[in-house]
């Protein structure tokens, strides 16, 4: 595990500064600046657990790197991961705190963690801070508002397809000259399914008639190249482009990972 201290702009000592990215793209340098003044960054690795279901939340933060799941469980053992946090995400906030979740890292996750007190006196200080406190939520609530529309909607072949359209969005995706596009699927297949609600088998049994039939290609487990965007789409039941289907599926601001991407094809 490693700890740096956050340099007053807002940066961990030798990496990059983070206050143009995700949240604190929202809230400017001056509250950003004082955040910085209690932060420190972590390296967590797969599988930890942030806050059990319990407890309150402990902690507050910005993923930097990574994705982290929020989840609960059922009485006979099942999970159900019911939201991503992914680079650029606020986590730990008021919202998330109750009892009954739980918060673990589903990959390898770079966060900046905040002092928790300063944090709330800065929420309650703040203006410009609650403001983007409330527009981080909402966005958010967006996401968990596509996932119950997937879940309860569409069948386990289109919320796949779907799954994959959207994680263009907060997943590492480099898009080429040829059209196509390549994606890192960082986290785990179980994960996946225990998001949408359906099981590992489905999901490699998809992959593989998406691949049958050329719309991907799958490259190796973790990496998958997308040949035909728009069959894509409309195997999710999406109208429309598959950039236009993007506006469906994944509503609201761009987050961290669109920024990175986007630097990524200059």
């Amino acid at each position: 595990m490693l700890h740096d201290r956050m340099t007053a702009d807002g940066s961990p000592d030798g990496s990059r500064r983070f206050e143009d990215t995700g949240f604190c793209a929202q809230i400017g340098p001056v509250a950003c600046r004082l955040l910085a003044e209690t932060a420190h960054v972590e390296i967590v690795p797969p599988d930890r657990v942030l806050w059990h279901d319990d407890a309150p939340a402990a902690l507050v933060g910005i993923v930097l790197s990574g994705c982290l799941r929020l989840q609960r469980h059922s009485r006979d053992g099942r999970r159900q991961i019911l939201n991503l946090a992914v680079p650029g995400d606020l986590f730990g906030q008021e919202g998330e705190g109750r009892a009954g979740y739980t918060l673990e890292s589903a990959t390898e996750a770079t966060l900046c963690r905040f002092d928790r007190r300063a944090f709330d006196r800065l929420v309650a200080e703040d203006g410009t801070l609650r403001r983007a406190l409330y527009c981080h939520n909402s966005s958010k609530l967006e996401r968990l508002r596509w996932l119950t529309w997937t879940i309860g909607a569409l069948r386990p072949e289109e919320r796949i397809a779907a799954f994959l359209l959207s994680a263009r969005a907060y997943l590492p995706y480099r898009a080429l000259p040829d059209g196509t596009g390549l994606i890192s699927l960082v986290i785990a297949r179980r994960d996946m399914a225990d998001l949408l609600a359906t099981s590992v088998e489905t999901i490699c049994r998809v992959f593989k008639a998406l691949e049958r039939d050329g719309i991907i290609r799958l490259l190796d487990p973790a990496h998958i190249l997308f040949l035909d965007i728009d069959r894509l789409a409309e195997r999710a039941a999406l109208p429309g482009s598959g950039s236009e289907g993007m506006d469906l599926i994944m509503p609201g601001q761009p987050g961290a990972m669109t920024v990175i991407n986007a630097g990524r094809e200059d």
